[in-house]
């Protein structure tokens, strides 16, 4: 079925283009206030999100992920953050002995706060704003983290743009929902789905060619290779696991 035809939720654009009027701040508290409801974890909440104001603070941002415009034009902007440190100071505050978890910290952490992401999202785009997210600021983590004063126990995850669209942008495809969801067991992902899915994504890029585009990213030699060691390291320096190279 095509989104389009009866959609739930307004359909998501990713907008890297916007217009220069502010949110405001009373719409802008109420999508936070919103985004804060997200389900969490054992009720510990354990996502920040560091609004960027300052513009100089902002082009700096934009330049570790890669000289990303958007970053700058957007209206607001915001670091997500992974966070165990507001718990780990509540239960310190509180004269207990905060656990050792630092995996299963980073991984309810992430799921807090994409969550809260989300649903701020949502929220934004229901309102008539534009969002996208912004992965590329992993390529710096390690300053991003000088940069934003982040203590031990929170990582940066992605950035969030918001704002007043002045693009709209087609709908891009998703990989078929068969591929996506399966029943009961982990279905075998076959030949002929592989190829129909490829085809299928052909128009999320520029070239039309999404292998290219993966193999950019994923395979042998790619974005992510490069992006291991640096997160790794930065995983360890605030807390969440301890890596050797």
């Amino acid at each position: 079925m095509n989104v389009d035809d009866d959609p739930i939720l307004p359909v998501h654009r990713s907008i890297r283009s916007y217009r220069p009027e502010p949110v405001g701040e009373a719409l802008l508290e109420r999508l936070l206030a919103t985004a804060q409801h997200a389900p969490t974890d054992a009720t510990a909440q354990m996502a920040t999100l560091i609004r960027v104001q300052d513009p100089e603070l902002r082009r700096r941002v934009a330049a570790l992920a890669g000289e990303q415009e958007h970053v700058c034009e957007a209206a607001e902007f915001f670091v997500v953050c992974a966070d165990i440190h507001r718990l780990h100071t509540i239960l310190t505050a509180s004269g207990l002995v905060p656990g050792q978890f630092p995996g299963v910290g980073l991984l309810f952490a992430t799921v807090d706060a994409s969550l809260v992401a989300q649903r701020l999202v949502d929220a934004a785009e229901a309102a008539g704003l534009g969002t996208c997210c912004i992965g590329g600021i992993l390529d710096g983590v390690e300053d991003l983290i000088e940069l934003l004063a982040l203590p031990p126990g929170v990582v940066p995850l992605f950035g969030l743009c918001l704002g007043w669209p002045a693009e709209q942008p087609p709908v891009r495809p998703r990989l078929a929902l068969e591929s996506m969801v399966h029943t009961d067991r982990y279905g075998n992902y076959s030949e002929p789905r592989i190829a129909e899915d490829v085809a299928a994504m052909a128009a999320i890029t520029r070239s039309g060619d999404w292998l290219r585009v993966l193999s950019s990213y994923f395979a042998s030699g790619g974005v992510m290779e490069e992006r291991e060691w640096p997160w790794r390291r930065a995983l360890a320096r605030q807390g969440f696991a301890t890596w050797r190279e």
